[in-house]
């Protein structure tokens, strides 16, 4: 390594040191920016807006770059911040004098120039440029505040403002004030953490006994401390007899020279973020909603939509129809006098449609499902009771209750509220989903069938019937008997009328059978179809929104540990 290369090595170490910071920092800022996504209804609202306000100022604030740097001169009232800014400068650019307040408005001076536009993102008009790129505080943006204890509230609020965007703080305190109330807790304590980017001037050394000097400074850099201010550096100053004043300037100058203000102290505003969100979201992880708790809530939401109800309509659809078609025909009338099950709670509304496109799929060769495709939008069931309804109000308490234990109170609360946001909707979407199932209402092929028998056997009953009628006739007129063919000695049309009739009943005792055989599967087809369709709303209206929200707590809760590095 050459000589050169040996002077250059803590300079490029540092360049490295610095990239190294500011890729951490967009980094950490990419984190910030999903946790004010998440932020809305999940933090409380200062935890939010402090988390929004320091990304849109770090964000601002990076747009203007790193090349210079902004310090803020903040005291009190006489404390002698123009004094120490006009020392600092070596021009006299801010008025000094008596009357208070001295300074009404904020004053930049930039060093070398160049940073107009960053001012102008500032909102400070007053500027003046201060030397050229070879001045020794070159880059520097220096910001005389007004005084922090103004009796103008204007004033106040610009300070406000200000400490909030600039880069790093010089505190101007004067041995009368230093310990002031208004100081440590409307200030100081509120950029705890922040000593990086923390220079505080004791000034007015000189009318301090030298005595009580070491003592003063002493004081000082422990109050600081307990505002959470550790290892801030106090200089001691006097712009009346220059004390202390080069000191400050070479303290300055070093720092400006480094350029890692603006990192520093953007990384302390989202320790202070971080620390705010970490106690919000607390230690517990979010999972999702507990299985047993969705199974519970899944059978109580079957029970509101009368699933029970329907599978039996269902069954007993098929079994009415399956009378209806290939029952005994001189009975068949009877049937007719009791509304179909399914039709009676609105549930066969689309059966005149689904026949139509049978008939359409049988012209076309598709032969389709078979099924009678029931899409109602409303149905004629009964509405929930108070059991089932309060059925569902328990499981829902039960599953909120069961997936927010352990988690902060405020987020209790939201799924609470999410919750009980859809139970509103449940009883609509309930009836949409019975009413859009499919139920299984196809007709067998074997009812064809037993149908012709059923009407093969009524013909040959009728033609017996009719015979005999025809027989007894001709005897009751006195005419020839008619030739009657036997089986053995069973007349033909008495075999006709008897076996027909007899055939046809027990027929119609076999359909009876096979349709409550049928009836009890369809039965449980329709149960499955229905339970299932019942479970898909508690998902579509409960679970997956408050599982959608766990994840996005329990993301929430992740970017914080990751941010509270």
């Amino acid at each position: 390594m050459s000589d050169e290369d040996a002077t250059n090595l803590p300079s490029r170490r540092k360049r490295r040191s610095s990239a190294r910071a500011a890729d951490e920092l967009a980094q950490r800022l990419e984190l910030l920016s999903r946790v004010v996504d998440l932020a809305p209804q999940r933090l409380d609202d200062d935890a939010a807006a402090h988390a929004r306000q320091a990304l849109e100022s770090a964000r601002g604030r990076l747009g203007h770059g790193t090349t210079h740097t902004v310090v803020a001169l903040a005291g009190a009232t006489g404390s002698g911040k123009s004094s120490t800014f006009n020392a600092i400068l070596g021009e006299d650019l801010a008025p000094v004098g008596v009357r208070r307040p001295t300074t009404s408005e904020p004053r930049a001076a930039i060093v070398g120039g160049g940073a107009e536009g960053l001012l102008d993102w500032l909102k400070i008009p007053r500027r003046h440029v201060v030397g050229d790129a070879t001045h020794e505080l070159a880059g520097l943006v220096l910001v005389d505040l007004p005084d922090h204890d103004s009796t103008a509230a204007a004033h106040r609020a610009e300070v406000d403002r200000l400490v909030e965007v600039v880069d790093a703080f010089i505190w101007v305190v004067d041995p009368q004030k230093y310990a002031d109330a208004a100081l440590h807790e409307g200030y100081l304590r509120r950029f705890a953490g922040h000593s990086g980017v923390t220079l505080v001037a004791l000034n007015q050394i000189d009318l301090l006994p030298e005595a009580d000097r070491a003592a003063t400074q002493e004081h000082l850099t422990r109050l600081l401390a307990e505002d959470g201010l550790v290892g801030v550096r106090v200089l001691p100053t006097s712009t009346t007899t220059g004390a202390g004043v080069d000191a400050l300037r070479r303290e300055l100058a070093a720092r400006v020279a480094e350029r890692r203000a603006l990192v520093t102290r953007l990384d302390a505003d989202l320790d202070w973020v971080a620390s705010q969100v970490a106690v919000a979201v607390g230690d517990t992880v979010p999972a999702q909603v507990p299985a047993d708790s969705v199974a519970r809530l899944a059978r109580s939401l079957a029970v509101a939509a009368g699933v029970d109800v329907v599978a039996d309509a269902a069954g007993a659809a098929h079994r009415h129809r399956s009378s209806q078609v290939a029952g005994w025909p001189p009975v068949r009338w009877a049937g007719r006098l009791r509304p179909d099950p399914l039709r009676r709670l609105g549930l066969d509304k689309a059966r005149s449609t689904t026949r139509r496109n049978q008939r359409d799929a049988a012209r076309t060769g598709d032969s389709g499902t078979g099924l009678d495709t029931v899409t109602v939008g409303r149905t004629s069931r009964a509405t929930p009771g108070a059991v089932a309804e309060a059925g569902m109000d328990e499981a829902l308490r039960a599953l909120v209750d069961r997936t927010a234990t352990g988690l902060p109170d405020r987020w209790r609360r939201r799924l609470g509220e999410m919750a009980g946001a859809r139970r509103a909707e449940l009883p609509d979407a309930l009836d949409r989903a019975i009413g859009s199932v499919d139920l299984p209402t196809q007709r067998p092929g074997w009812w064809s069938a037993a149908s012709a028998a059923q009407w093969l056997f009524t013909a040959l009953m009728v033609i017996g019937v009719v015979w005999l009628v025809i027989i007894g006739g001709v005897s009751w007129l006195g005419l020839p008997d008619l030739p009657t063919p036997k089986v053995g000695v069973v007349p033909v049309p008495t075999l006709l009328a008897v076996g027909g009739a007899v055939a046809g009943l027990i027929l119609a005792l076999v359909v009876g059978w096979v349709a409550r055989v049928g009836g009890q599967r369809r039965s449980s087809q329709a149960r499955k179809l229905l339970v299932d369709a019942t479970g898909t709303v508690a998902d579509h209206l409960v679970i997956v929104p408050i599982d959608a929200e766990l994840a996005a707590m329990a993301e929430l809760g992740t970017l914080a540990r990751q941010l509270d590095r």
